[in-house]
């Protein structure tokens, strides 16, 4: 089913207005802990959230939220001036919408990031060209209202560069990458990605425990060693984490190192102490330490790709053997039973040349005839089978009532048909949009089954009931006889190629195994109930095209 991610629109709950709003409020408030000028910080965590918050719910839910919060909480930046509160909190606006703006609808970006070329464009034109806009509008509007000195603009800018860096690439990455899954499966996303996510982690015991002994090291080590001397030693540790992981492991483990060197000595300032005497190796420490981090997670992203192509390959790898096995088995099948009409034929005309009797000559032709037909029958059978390999899926609106009519008057022609009572229910309001050519091999499969296998010289009037029914946003076809049904140990073989329950069934065995995969590839499936000599009934399920 082919579908742009930006098309699959979902009704999201209320509270996904409210939430913006909340957090942004409470990441500002946490941003003052780190404010070093008038109206600046060090690290400024609203516009990181936002960014997240943007990808999720949309510009409407956001936007507002972050305009009007961040216009109210200027004041306690230190900024008195009522009627400049809206002209600083523009920049982070404009930054924010920008970001959705190139990377979501310039460069169709997915957000939740799975490949590398995404993450590298989400690093790019949703992270750093955004925040360059943002930080040289800030200053600039700092400095002309005399907020700031421009001799200082160099040095702030840095600054705010580095923190501002930190907080988008250490927050968003991995909130986005991580938990985009888990709102996708509860329908809280307003653009929802066009196939299921996986979760990123495989919780195995060695590698919980692996990462929990990772993660302490990591604390303990910010407690007893010197961040200025050794802060590559976080790098390192979020490096081994990417090779060894790949790149969720990663993210979550540059977003750890994110909160203990920090967040954390901002709260507890006596056991983190950066004995550092100059601001510029300050910068320096923090620029290697944020670079280590980048680069590390654009390794575990190369990794990730890596590990997903080499199991796509073992896959495919896995089908082509399975697919030549198939093959042989198909060539072997229907070899003989391509064969035996044809040998059948030639003996038939062989003993016709010997009894050229008229009366033998009547019942050669109908044997003949008869070996013909089921020579016919297995070649439109082979038909099918290589017209549901190759051809693709076309999707297209079918009426089923008129599909079932067109069915019905090809399968006729089959002994016992008019002895039928076929009834259909729900079958005129029902309209679907699938794979015309798949579904009719499918239920055509099943009804002439129904007919053939019907019990012969029954008291009771055979029957046949079509009912179509929709649940869940899914399509059900029940096909229902009071036929002869089928036995417990052989409606688990009965869609296995060629299989045939006697040699006395009629038909190629071929079949159900065609039904059954046309099902799969329209993204359906085939269920069976039955119970030997009351009955079966053949449920087709599939989705929408």
């Amino acid at each position: 089913m082919a579908s742009n991610q930006q098309n699959i629109k979902t009704a999201l709950p209320w509270w996904t207005w409210v939430v913006p709003v909340l957090v942004v409020h409470f990441t500002g408030h946490l941003s003052l802990l780190f404010k070093y000028d008038q109206g600046v910080s060090t690290l400024y965590l609203p516009t990181a959230f936002a960014i997240v918050m943007v990808n999720w719910w949309g510009v409407a839910r956001v936007v507002p939220a972050l305009f009007i919060v961040a216009t109210l909480n200027t004041y306690y930046w230190g900024i008195m001036q009522w009627w400049l509160w809206p002209i600083l909190s523009t920049p982070e606006v404009v930054a924010v919408s920008l970001s959705y703006y190139l990377f979501r609808i310039v460069f169709k970006g997915k957000y939740w990031l799975p490949s590398t070329r995404e993450f590298l464009f989400f690093t790019l034109v949703a992270i750093i060209v955004p925040m360059l806009i943002e930080l040289l509008l800030l200053q600039f509007t700092l400095i002309y209202f005399g907020e700031q000195s421009l001799s200082a603009f160099g040095e702030n800018f840095l600054r705010n560069w580095l923190g501002e860096f930190t907080a988008n690439f250490g927050i968003a990455t991995p909130l986005l990458f991580l938990l985009t899954p888990l709102l996708m499966r509860k329908g809280w996303l307003l653009h929802s990605p066009d196939k299921p996510l996986p979760f990123s982690f495989s919780p195995s015991r060695t590698k919980v425990i692996e990462l929990v002994i990772i993660y302490a090291s990591l604390l303990l080590l910010s407690f007893t060693i010197p961040f200025e001397t050794y802060w590559f030693v976080y790098g390192l540790v979020s490096l081994y984490v990417a090779i060894r992981f790949g790149f969720g492991d990663v993210l979550l483990c540059n977003l750890y190192i994110f909160l203990i060197t920090f967040l954390a000595p901002v709260f507890f300032p006596t056991l983190w102490d950066l004995n550092i005497t100059l601001e510029s190796e300050l910068y320096i420490i923090f620029l290697g330490n944020l670079l280590l981090s980048l680069f590390a997670a654009i390794t575990g992203r190369v990794i990730s790709d890596l590990r997903l192509a080499e199991e796509t390959l073992n896959k495919q790898k896995a089908e082509l053997e399975a697919a030549n096995l198939e093959l042989d088995r198909f060539v072997y099948s229907a070899s003989h039973d391509l064969s035996a009409p044809l040998k059948s034929v030639m003996g038939l005309i062989a003993i016709s040349k010997i009894d050229p009797s008229p009366d033998a000559s009547k019942t050669y032709l109908h044997e003949i005839e008869t070996s013909v037909k089921k020579l016919d029958a297995f070649i439109g059978d082979i038909l099918d089978y290589s017209r549901n390999k190759r051809s693709g899926i076309n999707p297209e609106k079918i009426n089923l009532k008129d599909l079932f009519d067109e069915i019905l008057t090809n399968v006729k022609y089959i002994d016992g048909f008019s002895d039928l009572v076929i009834e259909r229910k729900g079958i005129e309001q029902c309209i679907v949009n699938q794979d015309k050519t798949r579904l009719k091999i499918i239920l055509n499969n099943l009804i002439s089954n129904a007919v053939k296998f019907k019990k012969p010289q029954s008291i009771e009037a055979g029957w046949i009931m079509i009912t179509c029914e929709k649940k869940n946003g899914l399509t059900q076809i029940h096909i229902e006889d009071n036929g002869e049904g089928i036995k417990a140990d052989v409606s688990k073989k009965i869609f296995d190629m060629f299989y045939r329950a006697s040699e006395k069934t009629k038909g190629s065995g071929l079949g159900l195994y065609i039904a059954l995969e046309s099902a799969q590839k329209i993204g359906g499936t085939i269920r069976l109930k039955s119970e030997y000599g009351k009955g079966s009934c053949f449920t087709v399920e599939f989705p929408e095209l």
